[in-house]
């Protein structure tokens, strides 16, 4: 049984408790559920105080009411007995509402998202890691620096930056491309300045192949994951990004190149590209957005607002119209977080949302809740999806 609907069947069984007329089973089960951990226990003390402290509040009304049912019950029914088989159900069909009150007073509306343990989760931070030519692995941290003389190029690491500064060499032997890999993992971000003086944002689970100097006449780095472009102008050697068997070639650009889940969408910010899939070619310009239908080696082009396609490099999310599959996607990977529907039509909702990229998960989650389409659960480093059901309107 997953845990939102558990939770409401142990409210089931406080009510019944509450209302003596739990069976020998229920009551059991109810025990059993009590002592599985110390958080239980506690979690049942309170109900029993939040349920006497609402009893205590709302008495004097009830009574009210209870003395003028006694009136109608003597002129109708002459029986008191009636009264307390009502008053039994009324009980049984009320305390389940009351008990998960105790549930919403207690999470829900401290954070609007339910919350089934203290596991924080916190948004991505600079972290990455550099895989050298020669197989050394350096681990990249937002709060150390690191420096490196390499052949050619001097490398600098400060916050969730790494630059490489080429330097003049005299030599008559030609340089031989070496290849370094810098690798952004879930939950982090990175951004990496090349030897020509391109800038590259690296986004969460992302990783950018590229040389230590750019020898010949052309400048090939290769892509996986998201990454945003400022090219360094250079006509004499144009500036190719290689995705999943798409060429994107440039003279001095800025534009997104996203990889995700197989699909490779480019997105020009500003400049012109030419982008190569296959046997087709076509050239873009800004405001435009091009994505490989790997499927039929077709490429779609369509017109977009760039900007809301590049903002997640200025520290903001930006979804308009989205898929919920898509926006759950990009948390799990900011957050490092899985996130599991528990029914597969909920991926096709559509949202749009803003944010900032380094706030609390809850206040995105919460702001799409309030349509009553979805409830999400965050338990531990997993956040469940779950479709809106009418029993949370009667709680809020």
């Amino acid at each position: 049984m997953n845990l939102l609907r558990r939770r409401f069947k142990i409210a089931h069984l406080i009510a019944e408790e509450f209302a003596g007329v739990i069976t020998k089973e229920n009551q059991a089960r109810l025990e059993q559920w009590r002592v599985e951990s110390p958080a239980h226990a506690k979690e049942y003390d309170e109900i029993r105080i939040y349920i006497m402290t609402e009893n205590e509040r709302r008495k004097k009304e009830k009574q009210t009411v209870k003395n003028e049912w006694r009136k109608f019950e003597r002129v109708h029914f002459r029986k008191y007995v009636i009264w307390r088989r009502i008053g039994r159900c009324a009980a049984i069909m009320v305390m389940p509402l009351l008990v998960c009150g105790y549930f919403v007073s207690s999470e829900w509306k401290s954070s609007e998202v339910m919350i089934a343990d203290n596991v924080e989760i916190v948004p991505g931070t600079g972290r990455a890691q550099l895989i050298m030519a020669d197989g050394r692995f350096l681990k990249l941290e937002q709060k150390e620096d690191m420096k490196l003389d390499l052949p050619g190029v001097k490398v600098v690491a400060t916050g969730k930056k790494i630059v490489y500064r080429a330097i003049e060499e005299e030599t008559s032997t030609p340089k031989v491309e070496e290849y370094n890999t810098l690798v952004v993992p879930r939950g982090g971000e990175y951004m990496l300045e090349l030897s020509d003086g391109t800038k590259v944002w690296l986004n969460s689970d992302s990783e950018l192949r590229f040389p230590v100097t750019f020898v010949g006449d052309r400048r090939n780095v290769e892509i996986e994951g998201e990454a945003y472009f400022e090219v360094a102008k250079d006509e004499g050697k144009p500036f190719h990004v290689l995705a999943n068997g798409a060429d994107i070639k440039v003279l001095g650009t800025s534009f997104n190149v996203m990889t995700y889940r197989g699909r490779t969408i480019t997105t020009l910010v500003e400049g012109e590209v030419c982008l190569t899939y296959k046997d087709e070619s076509v050239l873009m310009v800004p405001d435009r957005q091009a994505e490989v239908i790997t499927e039929t080696g077709k490429i779609l082009m369509r017109e977009v607002d760039a900007r809301n396609f590049t903002l997640w490099k200025d520290g903001v999310f930006y979804f308009e119209n989205a898929a919920l599959e898509t926006i759950a996607e990009r948390l799990s990977q900011w957050y490092d977080v899985n996130i599991i529907f528990n029914d597969e039509a909920l991926k096709q909702l559509r949202y749009s949302v803003e944010m900032k990229r380094y706030n609390n998960i809850q206040d995105l989650l919460t702001k799409i809740e309030k349509t009553q389409k979805v409830k999400f659960l965050i338990q531990g480093k997993s956040i469940y999806i779950y479709k809106w059901l009418e029993t949370y309107d009667l709680l809020e």
